[in-house]
């Protein structure tokens, strides 16, 4: 192959720079926005809530289905707390997931004091038809430690109303369980479509 002239051998010299400039300017563009959402717990507590609500309601609908109501207490006080963990784990960003409400069946959901203002600020506005969206709260603990906090409302379903409904929509056998598992339970007389309370999910804020 003949050599080529200096002149045109300097023109083409900068082109494989150029290229990898290029190259590199196109990944920053591609990565940075993963990297950004990466760390966006709005986006992260979506992602988190939505597989827990989707999955304790798939399973509860199950049990319903194939075992009766009762079957949904026992599941829900076994079973509920470790599919939670579970979840959290699959998410490295995620410091904890937990759920609560302004009336509990199980005494370990209290609300502490930011969980209650959410859900009283949710309440008093509460429309079915068009539930609030999630909020982000950052919170100082008692310790003094700092922590981003991700809240999603959760509805009453027509599947509760087996559990958590009224009258006649709880039967004997379930408020006999619900009696024996949760003396303490508040959880009852709700309506399809009110504000049952809230998935958290906690994340380091440093």
């Amino acid at each position: 192959m003949p050599n080529l002239p200096s002149t045109i051998t300097r023109r083409l010299s900068p082109a494989k720079p150029l290229a990898a400039a290029s190259v590199c300017t196109l990944l920053l563009a591609v990565l940075l926005p993963l990297v950004a959402s990466a760390a966006d717990p709005k986006e992260i507590g979506d992602q988190v809530a939505g597989r827990l609500f989707t999955s304790l309601m798939t399973t509860l609908q199950e049990k319903i289905a194939s075992e009766g109501p009762e079957a949904a207490i026992a599941y829900c006080r076994l079973e509920a707390l470790p599919l939670t963990a579970q979840i959290a784990e699959e998410f490295p960003q995620v410091q904890s997931v937990r759920r609560t409400a302004l009336r509990v069946r199980n005494s370990g959901n209290q609300p502490d004091a930011t969980d209650r203002a959410v859900l009283e600020e949710w309440l008093a506005s509460w429309k079915p038809a068009a539930p609030p969206k999630p909020v982000i709260k950052q919170v100082t603990t008692d310790d003094g430690t700092k922590a981003i906090r991700y809240y999603r409302p959760v509805p009453v379903m027509a599947t509760c109303l087996a559990c958590h409904g009224s009258g006649n929509e709880i039967a004997p056998n379930v408020r006999a369980a619900i009696a024996r598992d949760y003396p303490q339970d508040q959880a009852v007389d709700f309506q399809e479509g009110d504000l049952r309370g809230a998935i958290v999910v906690t994340f380091d804020a440093e």
